[in-house]
């Protein structure tokens, strides 16, 4: 056996020209695939990084009956319950409570629907950073924050008065008269140009309609919190979730409950950087398989000789399918590392792409991506190439298989 790879060693080397193109062009691919996986993955973790940040949170306390069907009357009972078990986990960094309310928004002649998060300027500010990221005026406690594009959308700005219009608890049709006292700027357009920012204390008694009880229970929708590391996300929620006895109908999710579609995504992500890495190093197969089908038809008098003097046919198979692999193999790691040194770079100076900074926006962003490492795909790589090149040796090793050392001999 070893003579056999010491021999197919010495034979990809016999022409370093094409044997070094084949090498080069498996390396450069590798390099490329695991730089593309790098860059997507970064792009991925910046999306669900700067969503958790900006407006989903890492985990919420809410209703099952809300997360159901949205209903107004579907609050979560008993809410200082929670508070108490959230205040006394040290793993939890912040909470803040929300009424969530779906309303016409009325400025002048235009309007729009929208999503009113009634909250606690200051306990929201901790939780997101949304409310923090306020370009004009601030997120006070009497008037309602807007978004930047629903503000240029409905022409208004600090000062203008706005009519917001929804249905309270009883079902009744509420409208009310607000000043828009701030304007922020989220990450995502999308959610800029449809979530409003109001006072708690000021709409709480509008949405409740004057239901002294419920407002004695300081009633709400939702407690949105986080944690001080992501990792003890999972456990945090376990524990809180047996801190408070009878529950009821109320539940505790995590961003994967809540966005389902950022969880989605990194599932969907691994399996299409794997793919995708799949076409990359199928398209190099086909260079291998040619190489070696010429490298065979060059020496038939060389190996009909071999074959001639002893070597056996399963002998010869083998030399080929070893000189295939070692020819797919020995770019690999070359085009892994530099793939690592080129994410390791550029994943703090970062790649800027101005350009299509508007369009990166409305999915939630940056101009500036950072590639991130992702050595878990390194092993799968190793296999795919592996794989792949022991598929491209048979056809190959196959016609060597059926040379007649005789009439191979006389070949010139």
């Amino acid at each position: 056996m070893n003579l056999l790879i010491q021999m197919a060693w010495r034979n990809i080397w016999r022409s370093p020209w094409r044997s070094g193109v084949v090498v080069g062009a498996m390396a450069l691919g590798v390099w490329a695939g695991v730089f593309m996986m790098g860059l997507a993955q970064g792009v991925n973790d910046a999306r669900t990084a700067s969503a958790l940040d900006d407006y989903v949170g890492h985990a919420q306390i809410t209703d099952s009956n809300f997360t159901a069907n949205q209903d107004v009357q579907a609050l979560l009972a008993q809410p200082e319950r929670w508070t108490a078990a959230l205040d006394a986990h040290p793993e939890v960094e912040s909470w803040s409570e929300r009424l969530v309310l779906m309303a016409v928004l009325q400025a002048g002649a235009a309007s729009a629907p929208v999503q009113i998060l009634a909250v606690d300027p200051e306990r929201e500010s901790r939780v997101f950073t949304a409310p923090r990221n306020v370009v004009s005026g601030a997120l006070g406690s009497e008037g309602i924050t807007l978004g930047q594009k629903l503000a240029d959308q409905l022409g208004a700005g600090l000062g203008d008065r706005v009519v917001l219009s929804f249905q309270d608890v009883r079902g009744e049709i509420h409208t009310v008269l607000f000043a828009v006292e701030g304007i922020y700027d989220g990450v995502s357009n999308l959610i800029e140009g449809v979530q409003v920012y109001a006072p708690l204390t000021a709409l709480a008694p509008e949405v409740l309609g004057g239901d002294s009880l419920a407002m004695a229970r300081a009633a709400v929708h939702q407690i949105h919190f986080r944690v001080r590391t992501l990792d003890s996300l999972d456990a945090t929620v376990a524990q809180i979730q047996g801190a408070v006895a009878e529950p009821g109908s109320a539940i505790v999710r995590t961003w994967r409950g809540i966005s389902p579609d950022l969880s989605y995504a990194d599932e969907v992500l691994a399996q299409s950087l794997l793919l995708f890495m799949a076409v990359i190093l199928f398209a190099m197969a086909f260079g291998i398989l040619n190489t070696m089908l010429m490298a065979i038809l060059e020496r038939t008098r060389e190996l009909g000789m071999l074959m001639a003097i002893g070597l056996t046919r399963r002998k010869v198979f083998r030399l080929v399918v070893w000189e295939t692999l070692l020819l797919s193999l020995a770019g690999m790691p070359i085009g892994l590392l530099l793939g690592h040194l080129t994410i390791a770079v550029t994943s703090r100076t970062g790649i800027s792409i101005d350009g299509v900074d508007k369009g990166l926006a409305e999915f939630g962003l940056q101009s500036t991506i950072y590639p991130v490492s992702v050595p878990e795909f390194y092993l799968p790589i190793a296999l795919l190439v592996a794989v792949l090149g022991l598929l491209s040796s048979l056809y190959p090793a196959r016609k060597a298989l059926k040379l007649n050392p005789i009439e191979s001999m006389r070949v010139l």
